[in-house]
């Protein structure tokens, strides 16, 4: 096991790179590669002992209602529903207005 200061490094390391992916998503860019990025930071960093599994779980989840507000699976619910409704009314979709069907 790491030291605690390497510890608060790397979970530091992790939310600035997450605090910026969230960003970068929510402002509507393609985050893909970012996206795989940080997962294989983070996969190491549970390679090298600096974070547990359920850990870097925690922090994904509390920093992504940090940033949208809410949970990934509302945000997840929230899209899927707005796909369908561009599917089944587009008038209805387009009503809604830009910034809310993010």
């Amino acid at each position: 096991m790491q030291n605690k200061n390497e510890k608060d490094i790397f979970v530091n390391a992790c939310r600035t790179q997450l605090v910026s992916l969230y960003n970068a998503s929510k402002e509507g860019k393609k985050v893909e590669a970012e996206k795989y990025r940080v997962q294989g930071f983070m996969h190491a960093g549970e390679l090298m002992g600096l974070i547990s599994k359920e850990e870097g779980r925690a922090l994904i989840a509390d920093l992504h209602i940090e940033v949208f507000g809410e949970t990934i699976n509302e945000r997840a619910e929230r899209k899927r529903k707005l796909d369908a409704l561009k599917e089944t009314d587009l008038d209805a979709y387009f009503a809604i207005p830009a910034i809310e069907r993010r």
